[in-house]
């Protein structure tokens, strides 16, 4: 009996890691978000950074873009680094089959698009069901 609960157990924790990553690559690919990704002198997509602040990430979540897993920094390595292009994510909640995601992508010195997104999961793939998603410009 317990060797079954424990499997249970095991199997729910693989479904939600395997979620995790489902719905953070969902996030990664937003069309919008595309051309502002940097580029390397041929114009493919360098290495996505992502930090680790507010909500993290395994290291070894399985996503990927253009080839590259993310990188995943603190904030004083965003900091000390300059780093300019980065994800940070405020809300990633994941149920059964919904989650609700809010995170900003800073592209430059001044400006990041701030998203909100509502997933719904059928099957074993999740589909944006709703989204905003805005460009703010700050100002010094």
């Amino acid at each position: 009996m317990i060797l079954m609960l424990v499997g249970f157990a095991l199997h729910g924790m693989a479904q939600s890691t395997a979620d995790r990553a489902q719905v953070l690559q969902t996030c990664l690919d937003l069309e919008q978000l595309q051309q502002h990704y940097p580029r390397d002198n041929r114009g493919n997509i360098k290495q996505i950074n992502i930090m680790q602040h507010g909500v993290s990430f395994p290291e070894n979540i399985s996503v990927v873009k253009n080839g590259l897993r993310p990188i995943f920094l603190s904030k004083q390595q965003i900091n000390s680094t300059g780093t300019l292009a980065y994800f940070l994510f405020h809300d990633f909640t994941i149920s059964s089959t919904s989650a609700t995601v809010a995170f900003v992508y800073h592209y430059s010195v001044a400006d990041q698009f701030v998203v909100y997104l509502d997933l719904e999961k059928n099957g074993s793939t999740w589909s944006i069901k709703k989204s905003n998603i805005t460009i703010d410009h700050e100002t010094e």
